[in-house]
């Protein structure tokens, strides 16, 4: 069981009507569709800021490599040596 606490949040009376909606199709609570939404939401939050900092050590790896002489022709040649 969840530990709950008890507060007042103002929802915008078409987002609540959904919400109800949702309810009497589930057959469940009012309470439980908000929470399942709302930890549903949190979670895609989160992941996009994992997809941020992902993007972002991408870029820095990209840019270290700038200022090196990379020969790709030379990588190429090495990768086709490690296949055989």
């Amino acid at each position: 069981m969840y530990t709950t606490t008890r507060t007042t949040l103002r929802i915008r009376t078409d987002l609540f009507d959904q919400f109800r909606f949702l309810a009497l199709q589930k057959g469940t609570s009012l309470q439980d569709v908000i929470n399942t939404t709302l930890a549903l939401g949190l979670g895609k939050i989160s992941d996009l800021d994992s997809d941020t900092k992902a993007m972002a050590k991408i870029d820095s790896f990209r840019l270290s490599l700038a200022d090196k002489n990379i020969s790709l022709e030379g990588l190429l040649d090495e990768s086709k040596a490690d296949l055989k």
